[in-house]
């Protein structure tokens, strides 16, 4: 079971986030089910295959130093009517970046987030993540900031990477989500 084994809230930004977008929905994954969607694995997947973080990590000057090379699931516009939302995969860089070419960017506002850490099994951390954090972030005083909303799961070398490479079936995946008092 995942659950939520430490949370801060900091001061973050301001950043953009770069790379490569997709729109889609959460569905059911079902091998006899084709889906028009694009999932969210098979663009992890592309991006590792593609050199996608490769050119990222290569603009070394645009890195952020206050925060490290890790790897961004971010999340924006949810449209309820639909369900589809933005998935970008990439991340944090200087808002001084240039893009690169067919790579996409969101700018993230200097405010507060919640930066929380969600522990479990991966298969049972993504479903509880979002969940977890909203109640936390209640709990403390906080309310999610609509008027900026965008979440991100950050995959952490340290908590996440390694202990999954490693064979360990518990990992920590990082979530921020903007937050306002």
């Amino acid at each position: 079971m995942a659950t939520l084994s430490k949370i801060e809230f900091v001061q973050f930004g301001p950043y953009k986030i770069v790379g490569k977008e997709m729109r889609t929905k959460i569905v059911e994954v079902n091998p006899i089910y084709q889906t028009e969607y694009q999932t969210i694995p098979s663009l992890w997947q592309q991006c590792f295959s593609d050199g996608t973080y490769d050119v990222l990590l290569n603009m070394r000057d645009y890195i952020p130093r206050e925060i490290s090379s890790n790897f961004v699931g971010y999340m924006r516009d949810f449209c309820e009517e639909d369900g589809t939302f933005t998935y970008l995969v990439g991340m944090f860089m200087n808002t001084d970046i240039p893009v690169p070419e067919g790579y996409s960017s969101y700018d993230i506002p200097a405010g507060t987030i919640a930066k929380a850490w969600i522990e479990g099994e991966e298969y049972d951390i993504y479903p509880n993540t979002y969940r977890l954090t909203v109640d936390a972030v209640k709990q403390n005083g906080y309310d999610v900031d609509w008027s900026n909303y965008y979440s991100c799961e950050v995959y952490t070398e340290q908590r996440f990477g390694i202990p999954k490479n490693n064979g360990q079936k518990t990992v920590i995946l990082d979530y921020y989500l903007p937050v306002i008092k």
